[in-house]
C-alpha cells in the first residue's frame, strides 16, 4: 500500500494539518527486557513491513500507566526516526494485538469525527506526503528525524465522511484481494518444495 498515487484521491475537501486532525503522541521510553516476557511493545523494526510484525516486538515489564499506551484499533504508526529511505513508513493497527505504543515510533489517533482512520492513513502513504516527510525530515549521518511539531503542521486534504468511505471500501478490496494472491503464491512455492524434496527420496 506504500506509495499511493494522490489521484486517486478527490481534489475537492478542506486542508487541516495532520495535528488537527488526529493526536500525535510519543511511546513508553522504558527499558526493554532481554527476555521474551512482560508487554509487547512496538519498534522500528515491528513495521519495516509496513504492516504489524508480530514477530518483531520488543517486551518491557509491566508499568501503572500501561493502558494509556495500548495500541487500539484505527490507530496508525508513524516512523518518525529511520533512514530517509524510510522515514514516514506506517502501519495501521486493523485490530487487537495486545500490543503496546514502545519509543522511536509516533502514535497517530484519528479524530473519527472528521477522518476515518484507514483513509488518514492511505492519504499517508500517498506519494506526495512521502517525499514531503523526507523533504522536511532533519537528516544526520546514520539517520532522519521528524519531530511530533513538524509532523503536526503538516498539510492534509480530506474531504467529507462519505466520500472518504467509498475510497477505503475499494482500497480494502484491492488489498484484501491482494493477500489473498500472495498467499496463493507462498501455497504453490511449498507445493514446489515438496515435490523437489519427494524427487530425491
Amino acid at each position: 500500500m506504500r506509495g499511493i498515487n494522490q489521484y486517486v484521491f478527490t481534489n475537492t475537501g478542506i486542508n487541516y494539518k495532520l495535528g488537527e486532525l488526529c493526536e500525535i503522541r510519543s511511546g513508553y521510553s522504558g527499558n526493554q527486557l532481554t527476555l521474551k516476557n512482560g508487554l509487547k511493545v512496538s519498534r522500528i523494526e515491528t513495521i519495516s513491513g509496513h504492516k504489524v510484525n508480530m514477530e518483531r516486538v520488543g517486551y518491557v515489564a509491566p508499568f501503572e500507566s500501561s493502558e494509556n499506551y495500548r495500541l487500539q484499533i484505527g490507530d496508525i504508526l508513524f516512523s518518525n526516526i529511520n533512514s530517509v529511505e524510510y522515514i514516514g513508513n506506517t502501519a495501521f493497527i486493523d485490530k487487537d494485538y495486545s500490543l503496546y505504543h514502545g519509543m522511536n515510533l509516533l502514535r497517530l489517533v484519528p479524530n473519527k469525527e472528521v477522518v476515518m482512520p484507514f483513509y488518514l492513513y492511505l492519504v499517508l502513504n500517498t506519494n506526495r506526503l512521502l517525499n514531503h516527510f523526507k523533504t522536511v525530515c532533519n537528516k544526520a549521518v546514520s539517520q532522519a528525524s521528524i519531530n511530533q511539531t513538524e509532523l503536526g503542521k503538516t498539510i492534509v486534504r480530506i474531504p467529507d465522511l462519505i466520500s472518504q468511505k467509498k475510497t477505503c471500501e475499494l482500497f480494502q478490496t484491492l488489498y484484501t484481494k491482494l493477500e489473498a494472491e500472495k498467499y496463493f503464491i507462498l501455497l504453490l512455492q511449498n507445493q514446489k518444495q515438496h515435490l523437489l524434496r519427494q524427487m530425491f527420496i
